[in-house]
């Protein structure tokens, strides 16, 4: 690397990098992308270091960033401090803090940032604050610097890439970054609550069943008991078998039901004759075609075409 000195593996520099004749690696890489310095004072003990002591996600937070040794005091400080009580503080200026005195915490996953712009905000005016002010604060907040997540590192540990492989994965909504599939894992409870992608899914899965559902209960109100239903059901099946093409298909689209309710069923003889037994629509698509049915009548099919001079079915099972 031509900025930290260091030899790399392929895998430890990026592509168009590597192709160079003083290629820099990744980590060198990104921090430039981050800062062009070479060296940074630290927020805690003041003094000036290389950037090679800061972590990858303190060197982005610029003149906030811990280096490393005033970032490992401060969180052996927190893990140190943590006690039986768990909830938050309240403030006397009405601001709220977690058990460590942090506004918003990792540990204890708690971010009181917002509610305190409000507090601030109330107390500087001497007054509730109007639905104008709250969005108006709400978009300030999400403004924020502070609420940018850098896309380049991971966000569970601050990594720019995977100590192992040297590469990195990225979410499908291209929002967040790890460097690891462990770090993907821990981090998916949080993230598919947010995830565009996920909720994308989510959001088709949803109509997809209201349409099944609909589809379940929307049926023709032809008011014919069971026993008319299997009489007919009996005879458009004999009639398919003897030669009368499309009398299923006819006879289900008037009864509302898929075709394979009668093409995929059965007629055997019970104790009262011939009965009939329907098809499982349902298994025949899942084990014949791998797919699972939406109880829509015409799944897997096109608009019903009359292709047959028209019969009236539901006249003939009442006529019994």
């Amino acid at each position: 690397c031509i900025q930290c000195g260091k030899s790399c593996a392929k895998d430890q520099v990026p592509k168009k990098q590597w192709k160079k004749e003083q290629p820099t690696c990744r980590l060198c890489f990104e921090l430039t992308n981050i800062s062009q310095e070479t060296s940074r004072k630290c927020n805690q003990c003041k003094l000036v270091k290389p950037r090679d002591q800061f972590a990858i996600y303190q060197w982005s937070k610029g003149a906030e960033a811990l280096c490393h040794g005033c970032r490992e005091q401060t969180e052996k400080k927190i893990l140190g401090s943590i006690g039986t009580d768990k909830k938050p503080k309240d403030l006397p200026d009405g601001t709220t803090v977690c058990r460590h005195s942090l506004e918003c915490c990792d540990i204890c996953m708690m971010d009181f940032t917002l509610p305190n712009r409000f507090a601030r905000k109330r107390a500087a005016l001497g007054r509730d604050l109007t639905s104008a002010e709250y969005a108006e604060e709400t978009k300030a907040f999400q403004n924020d610097n502070n609420m940018n997540i850098n896309r380049k590192i991971c966000i569970l540990d601050g990594q720019p890439m995977c100590p192992r492989t040297g590469r990195k994965l990225r979410c499908p909504c291209n929002e967040v970054t790890y460097c690891s599939k462990d770090c993907q894992k821990h981090h998916w409870t949080i993230h598919k609550m947010t995830c565009k992608v996920q909720l994308e899914k989510e959001k088709k899965k949803k109509a997809k069943e209201q349409k099944s559902q609909a589809a379940l209960t929307t049926r023709p109100a032809h008011g014919l008991t069971e026993k008319q239903l299997n009489n007919i059901r009996i005879e458009a099946f004999f009639a398919e078998n003897s030669g009368v093409e499309h009398a299923i298909e006819e006879c289900a689209w008037q009864l509302g039901e898929h075709p394979l309710v009668i093409g995929g069923g059965s007629v055997r003889m019970g104790a009262n004759g011939e009965e009939f037994e329907k098809g499982d629509v349902a298994k025949i698509y899942r084990e014949n075609m791998g797919v699972a049915w939406d109880g829509s009548p015409r799944f897997g099919m096109g608009p019903y075409v009359q292709q047959k001079t028209p019969f009236d079915w539901i006249a003939k099972a009442r006529q019994g």
